[in-house]
């Protein structure tokens, strides 16, 4: 199984939200767990982010970014830039999106739905890459929502290049 494949796995197993176990709106079972603060590791040409929204609201209608951006320099003629991104939300029974934007242009955005348990969590995810010419670029995460109650918590990126 590759490292990306691994990770992702990993994160998605950790967003995971039992209804049963799931209180208040800390977004995990397990709720003395105290959550880091965002965590960037960067390895070679691939950025790893972790965090909690910390039931952070989402305005309505709006196209959030959830992290800082990452810079990816692509140092030959052309190379893709690759994300996979899960994230974690209390939708507030509406539509919700993951978006994937480089140099503030998007190159995906998914709606996620709204099915959740009793909790009213839910985790989304999407896959995105495009080609992108010599130098630096910037790819970001927004989240998007049609709710006026909508709040996001736990969420994971993984940002890379490819030659």
């Amino acid at each position: 199984m590759s490292m990306s494949k691994l990770i992702l796995t990993f994160a998605a197993a950790t967003l995971a939200s039992s209804a049963a176990l799931a209180g208040g709106n800390n977004g995990s079972p397990l709720h003395s767990m105290k959550q880091p603060p965002v965590m960037t590791l960067k390895q070679g040409k691939e950025t790893y982010i972790t965090g909690n929204g910390f039931s952070t609201a989402l305005p309505q209608f709006a196209f959030t970014p959830i992290d800082g951006g990452t810079v990816l320099n692509c140092t030959k003629a052309s190379c893709i830039i690759s994300a996979d991104v899960s994230a974690q939300m209390q939708t507030g029974g509406a539509d919700w999106a993951i978006c994937v934007t480089i140099d503030g242009v998007d190159i995906e955005c998914q709606y996620q739905g709204v099915q959740s348990g009793p909790s009213s969590f839910v985790v989304g995810n999407v896959t995105a890459s495009s080609a992108q010419a010599a130098g630096s670029h910037t790819i970001q995460t927004q989240l998007y929502t049609e709710s006026a109650s909508a709040t996001y918590q736990y969420f994971n990126m993984h940002y890379g290049e490819h030659l």
